[in-house]
């Protein structure tokens, strides 16, 4: 555990330094990458698939997609630890549980949410970027670059690559859970968080500004009015709710 936590500490700083992660961030992608290395290999593979690709494509024309989202949403630029978390807490909860009896199970978990994550990343980082103007999920109607529920043809497939990419490399890693069962997994996943997104997500307004946005504090400083959705369930706690689902349904096909 104390090999583990050191070469995951390091990781993280590296990430802290290439403005990546904010501190918080940092602290637990490291908590997240020792529960990882504990797993093995074919874990760590996993995982830093997941971070490199995340990382380089969220760089990947960064001050465009800045642009055309705007004051939309939330959290743009370093991953802080929520964020970190959302993405990677079930998985490295299922890489340090494999240690025990039913790694069979863990395996299918962890993959499962591993696909749906990165699903997710990309099918956000890149449709936002060169996918044209998204349509909501319910409705069809156009809205704004960044807008919960909208979705692209090209960010659908971009995120169905990430998924099919993800259970390429466990079949690799010879773990024993199904490509397709992999693949399922991380499509639902996508699926889920548009739908969330769609649907009971919260939705908060600027009454300054007329702007739908993510912020509690608009950025011209006023406090913004709860629009729709529960009050609370906000990215990061649809990130985790979708992730959950894909690592389910991974397993359930296994």
């Amino acid at each position: 555990m104390i090999v583990a936590l050191g070469v995951a500490i390091v990781v993280a700083v590296v990430a802290y330094l290439l403005h990546l992660l904010t501190p918080g961030g940092a602290i637990a992608a490291a908590l997240i990458g020792a529960a990882t290395v504990m797993g093995g290999p074919g874990w760590v593979v996993l995982l830093l698939f997941f971070f490199v690709t995340s990382s380089a494509l969220s760089r990947w024309r960064g001050s465009e997609r800045d642009k055309l989202i705007g004051s939309l949403v939330e959290k743009v630029g370093r991953r802080d630890a929520v964020q970190v978390l959302a993405n990677g807490a079930v998985f490295a909860l299922a890489a340090a549980l494999s240690t025990r009896q039913g790694i069979e199970t863990w395996q299918a978990l962890g993959a499962g949410a591993i696909a749906a994550a990165t699903a997710d990343t990309w099918s956000t980082e890149i449709g936002t970027v060169i996918g044209g103007t998204p349509r909501h999920l319910t409705n069809g109607r156009k809205v704004a670059p960044g807008t919960s529920g909208g979705i692209t043809l090209v960010g659908t497939l971009s995120g169905s690559l990430g998924a099919v990419l993800a259970a390429l490399i466990a079949a690799r890693m010879h773990w024993e859970t199904p490509v397709y069962a992999i693949v399922a997994g991380g499509v639902a996943g996508l699926f889920v968080d548009s739908l969330l997104g769609a649907t009971i997500q919260e939705h908060r307004w600027c009454t300054t500004c007329s702007e739908p946005t993510e912020h509690r504090t608009h950025s011209c400083g006023t406090k913004t009015a709860h629009r729709g959705g529960l009050r609370g369930l906000n990215n990061d706690v649809v990130n985790l709710v979708s992730i959950t689902a894909g690592a389910v349904v991974t397993w359930t096909l296994s």
